[in-house]
């Protein structure tokens, strides 16, 4: 059984084994992880049930579950596997931990209250990350853009940065080489505190000793919605996106190409969906991209204006429209 003292729960623990891939064999199909979709259904059943919390599955045979919430033999079968592996998982979670790695799951109250009210029934059933978890309930800014920048472009990405830690905001990004980086080195050199939303490998990033030491300071959070030591890809990537707005009051997109690639992606999921109101940079070299983007319904946002602005945060609300009203979570 996993070890709920350092303020994790029974219901905790149940969604982490649920719903991550730690101490799973790979050969095992039949005890694949829950997806997101499927994750949402079951604890809407749970919700309905006699048990009510998903502490409850704990211990509970294939045939009890699959009586208490309606299921298939395969799919009853299939969670009690996956229930029945915390020993296994204990044991990764003392190796994270010993690395300075945390989890935290939807259902527990330190659980990034933003990400949640944004994102709804998308926010990520489990976060892994290191760093102040703290840092996600403070004003945050959402910066995001190209791997490959012109100078006007890092110019603009360190400047609303700096402009980021001034006005008390933190910097959400997603750590990748480009934009992501200027914009959180420029918040981190300016005082502020800085939040990584990464796609791959948490465990190496921490091992690096600048990023150790802003984390020591408590100015940087890193989180990410896959194992921690997953490998890069685009499913990912892309993934780790819906993050980034859910987790920012606002956000800006420095560059991005037209009609391709993660950051248009991100940019057009978030104004269909609503996440938070999104600034674009409208400078005449930003690009097509940008200026499609704007054309969708996207905030406008000039060099110009980066000089003109002494707090950030009022400056964008004003700019920008009512966010869009979502559905409620109905559980967890």
């Amino acid at each position: 059984m996993i070890d709920t003292h350092d303020g994790q729960t029974e219901d905790s623990a149940a969604v982490l084994m649920l719903c991550s891939r730690l101490g799973l064999n790979e050969s095992d199909s039949q005890a694949s992880p829950l997806t997101l979709r499927e994750w949402n259904a079951l604890a809407r059943k749970i919700h309905e049930s006699v048990l009510e919390l998903p502490g409850a599955l704990l211990g509970q045979s294939a045939d009890m579950l699959a009586k208490h919430l309606a299921l298939g033999d395969s799919e009853a079968e299939r969670i009690a596997r996956l229930l029945d592996r915390g020993g296994a998982i204990a044991l990764e979670l003392e190796q994270l931990s010993a690395c300075g790695i945390w989890y935290v799951t939807r259902v527990d109250d330190s659980y990034p209250a933003r990400l949640k009210d944004s994102l709804k029934h998308q926010a990520p059933p489990v976060l892994f990350g290191a760093g102040n978890l703290s840092i996600l309930d403070q004003p945050a800014v959402g910066i995001v853009g190209s791997r490959n920048v012109d100078d006007e472009a890092a110019s603009f990405a360190r400047r609303l940065g700096e402009l980021c830690a001034q006005s008390s905001v933190a910097v959400v990004s997603g750590g990748a080489r480009g934009t992501d980086r200027i914009a959180m080195q420029g918040a981190l050199d300016g005082g502020g505190c800085a939040i990584g939303a990464l796609a791959d490998s948490l465990n190496k990033t921490i091992r690096q000793p600048d990023v150790r030491t802003f984390i020591a300071d408590e100015r940087l959070v890193l989180v990410t919605p896959y194992r921690p030591d997953n490998g890069f890809s685009i499913g990912g990537a892309m993934g780790r996106n819906k993050i980034i707005y859910g987790a920012a009051d606002y956000s800006v997109v420095v560059s991005s190409d037209f009609e391709k690639g993660g950051t248009w992606a991100g940019a057009t999921e978030s104004l269909s969906a609503g996440w938070c109101p999104l600034f674009v940079r409208s400078d005449m070299t930003a690009g097509a991209g940008n200026q499609a983007l704007i054309k969708k319904g996207a905030h406008p946002f000039a060099a110009a204006d980066l000089e003109m602005v002494t707090n950030l945060v009022e400056w964008m609300k004003v700019h920008s429209e009512s966010e869009p009203q979502q559905a409620v979570l109905a559980f967890s």
